[in-house]
């Protein structure tokens, strides 16, 4: 599955939790304040790192072979800065919503994307580029 369509997902499921289960909303001060800033900061992520990678020529899709290890711009801050982008923008989401079950979900889509996605990329990325993947590993964390 597309990991889009897994945050997607988990939304959906989440707005289903809220309406079968009636949570409390979340609600505090400057809430859509903070809704906002994670929506700019998670666009700027994934438009900054699929520019990247479209400029590189190198692909864009997980379940293909890259050609290319990205190491400047949005992959120094992040292994995965199109995920981190994708968690930023469902947070913005949330609290837009004021979502307790969106929330929730939030846990497991991200399990899956580390576990499943990220897990699979990295090891295709460990043998592609040996030592220079390990560099990069030592210097750029996985998600911060």
């Amino acid at each position: 599955m597309p990991p889009p369509a897994l945050y997607l997902g988990g939304l959906l499921m989440g707005y289903g939790l809220d309406h079968a289960v009636h949570p409390p909303r979340i609600q505090f001060p400057g809430q859509p304040w903070l809704a906002l800033v994670l929506l700019v900061l998670g666009t700027l992520l994934v438009v900054t790192a699929v520019w990247q990678l479209r400029r590189a020529h190198t692909t864009l899709m997980p379940h293909r072979a890259a050609s290319k290890l990205l190491t400047k711009g949005a992959f120094a801050l992040s292994r995965n800065p199109i995920y981190l982008g994708f968690a930023c923008i469902y947070l913005a989401m949330v609290l837009t919503q004021a979502s307790i079950g969106m929330l929730v979900m939030l846990a497991p889509v991200l399990w899956v994307i580390h576990t499943h996605v990220i897990a699979a990329e990295e090891a295709f990325h460990a043998q592609q580029f040996g030592s220079q993947w390990q560099d990069y590993c030592s210097r750029v964390r996985r998600w911060l």
